[in-house]
């Protein structure tokens, strides 16, 4: 009877009396998936920069922070949350009247977390099978035309870096699922152990 009971409790903890998700079933993403943090800051105090500019890389970094929220990310202030940077700076272009700007969006180096535990899935040397982690633009145009550049650099960054990152967010939906379920049968006061 004990190697029956055994027996049971392996089955249930190897997920094998719960059903695989169905093909083409959505798990949800996490609501504060951490492969999806961001921070967010720009250069206030560079050598030559009025504060029109520091105004021009507040108001661009608005934008592309709204766009990455839109496209599903999240703010955060705090430095051992966030997985991606986005930074950026922004000078106005005085002969053409219009401006010009960098930013770059990139994985954050685990020294600068306070949690080291963040996984990529690439073996040593691999390097075709590891995923992009920095995306760097530099644009100019019209002060009209700001808004638009921004989110124009968002999107293509989203593109290139964030997949991999939607990856990971939907796996650990999964074994979030996988584990409530077996939590919801062990606690099942109907099955007896």
């Amino acid at each position: 009877m004990r190697r029956l009971a055994t027996l049971a409790l392996c089955l249930l903890a190897a997920g094998c009396a719960t059903r695989p998700p169905q093909p083409g079933s959505e798990v949800a993403r996490p609501r504060d998936c951490r492969y999806l943090n961001f921070l967010v800051d720009y250069s206030r105090e560079a050598a030559g920069m009025s504060f029109r500019d520091v105004q021009l890389s507040e108001e661009i970094a608005g934008a592309m922070t709204k766009e990455l929220e839109r496209l599903g990310a999240r703010k955060t202030e705090e430095p051992g949350e966030a997985y991606w940077s986005l930074m950026l700076m922004a000078i106005h272009n005085v002969r053409d009247g219009g401006f010009i700007f960098s930013a770059t969006l990139s994985l954050r180096q685990l020294s600068e977390s306070h949690d080291p535990g963040i996984a990529t899935y690439a073996r040593p040397g691999d390097a075709a099978a590891a995923p992009a982690t920095l995306y760097m633009a530099i644009s100019y145009g019209s002060l009209q035309d700001a808004e638009q550049l921004a989110r124009e650099f968002v999107r293509q960054a989203d593109a290139a870096l964030l997949p991999s990152a939607r990856q990971l967010c939907a796996f650990e939906g999964q074994e979030e699922a996988r584990h409530d379920a077996v939590e919801a049968q062990v606690a099942d006061p109907a099955r007896p152990l």
